[in-house]
């Protein structure tokens, strides 16, 4: 009876800490200050077991080295963020972008940023989102990252307002305070969830292919700043960039949405002649997906398996006769999950050969750490704030430097060789050391 009553106990102490983050502030404050009252040093822990990851630092490393050797047309290091679930607005991954920047010692910034709507003529009338881009550089601008951030959110608002009445006062004020902010928090993400497995699939996924057409056909002067854009990669120009070097970042949900996406592009090189000429260039690049709060093993569940599985080796090993179908040369997947929060999963290593397209030659790096504080609050055992756990990767020290130096390298940051510990998976067939 004891041991039920203390479950009950913290179950209504998680529903509180949740409540706090969605608008209960006289319920989170007091929770909030018995935990800080008894924070001492930053104990929070981090494991990371894969491939060896090389930073975006090296990018921007390679462009000062282009910079000094008077190369004309040097590489741009692009990042494309897509979000998970939830309501975001434009400019929602501002905190994320200016951490990163820092790090790179990128401390300017273009005065205005560009933004616009995505549309493709296969969906006539329908819009697929917004794209906003900002310019970071370093003062002398030998160092460039151009933040690229897809909201996707519109595509679906309409029709999430079908249970917007729940949230209404003709409903709410039934509930209790705790329970009401539990309720507006599960109306507000789990169709998000729901639709993406529906009819909005193709237009989500179109809203990346068309981010990412643009980061892969532009240069920063050549954007369009306002209006409803396309961006078409079979045009003389598209995919012009293809010797820039591309990062994705992605959080929950958009961890699925990115995947979808990237093999549905591979599948598209394998059938329209021209689209594979033009991603040939791909064929040899190696791309990062940092993946926060990642989602993939929970949102496979049910889901059709990709068109190539279980072909890694004989696709990506060097030499390999099927060589001419991969669409990058490695696609890194780095999974970032908080052990406490309850909507993130590490990734299995035989994941990526039951459920990966071989075509994006993926490789895997496990991240797991403590994004927020275990406590032990008010007698009732240890316990971490399971909505803190999911968002607060933006502004954690230690993944933002893996993500800017890597992990596994000479090049890491400090922090993260002093706060990580590091295993890595040595792949199938290579002796260590080699």
């Amino acid at each position: 009876m004891r041991t039920y009553f203390r479950s009950w106990q913290s179950i209504a102490l998680a529903a509180l800490a949740i409540a706090s983050l969605n608008g209960c502030a006289s319920f989170g404050r007091g929770i909030g200050e018995g935990i800080a009252s008894r924070e001492q040093a930053d104990t929070r822990q981090c494991w990371a077991r894969g491939r060896p990851v090389e930073g975006v630092m090296a990018d921007v490393q390679r462009q000062e080295a282009a910079e000094a050797a008077g190369v004309a047309d040097r590489p741009t290091l692009k990042v494309l963020m897509v979000h998970g679930i939830g309501s975001h607005a434009p400019g929602y991954s501002t905190r994320l972008a200016e951490n990163m920047a820092r790090a790179l010692a990128l401390d300017h910034v273009q005065e205005k940023f560009r933004e616009f709507e995505l549309s493709n003529p296969a969906l006539p009338g329908k819009g697929l989102g917004v794209l906003r881009v900002t310019r970071h550089l370093n003062g002398t601008g030998t160092r460039e990252m151009l933040f690229y951030e897809l909201t996707w959110d519109p595509t679906v608002e309409a029709e999430k307002q079908t249970i917007a009445f729940d949230n209404s006062g003709e409903h709410s004020f039934r509930r209790t305070a705790v329970n009401n902010a539990l309720k507006y928090f599960v109306n507000d993400t789990v169709p998000d969830v729901l639709v993406y497995n529906g009819r909005f699939r193709e237009p989500i996924q179109m809203a990346v292919g068309q981010s990412l057409c643009w980061m892969m056909s532009n240069t920063w002067g050549e954007l369009p700043d306002g209006g409803v854009q396309y961006c078409d990669a079979l045009a003389p120009t598209g995919l012009s960039r293809i010797q820039d070097d591309f990062v994705f970042i992605t959080h929950s949900l958009g961890s699925r949405i990115t995947a979808d996406a990237l093999q549905r592009i591979a599948s598209l090189a394998r059938t329209v002649p021209d689209f594979e000429a033009k991603t040939r260039g791909l064929q040899e690049k190696r791309s990062t997906v940092f993946m926060l709060s990642n989602q993939l093993p929970l949102l496979q569940l049910g889901r059709e398996e990709p068109e190539v599985r279980g072909q890694i080796d004989a696709v990506c090993a060097p030499g390999s006769p099927r060589a001419g179908e991969r669409l990058f040369g490695e696609t890194r997947l780095v999974a970032f999950s908080d052990p406490n929060d309850l909507f993130s999963y590490a990734i299995p290593p035989k994941f990526l050969d039951e459920h990966l397209d071989s075509r994006l030659c993926p490789t895997l790096t496990n991240v797991i750490l403590n994004v927020t504080p275990v406590t032990n609050v008010l007698g009732l055992g240890e316990f971490a704030n399971p909505m803190a756990a999911h968002v607060g990767y933006d502004n954690d020290e230690r993944v933002i430097e893996l993500m800017v130096r890597g992990i596994g390298t000479d090049a890491a940051a400090p922090v993260v060789k002093e706060r990580c510990e590091w295993i890595e998976a040595v792949p199938e067939g290579k002796a260590q050391g080699e």
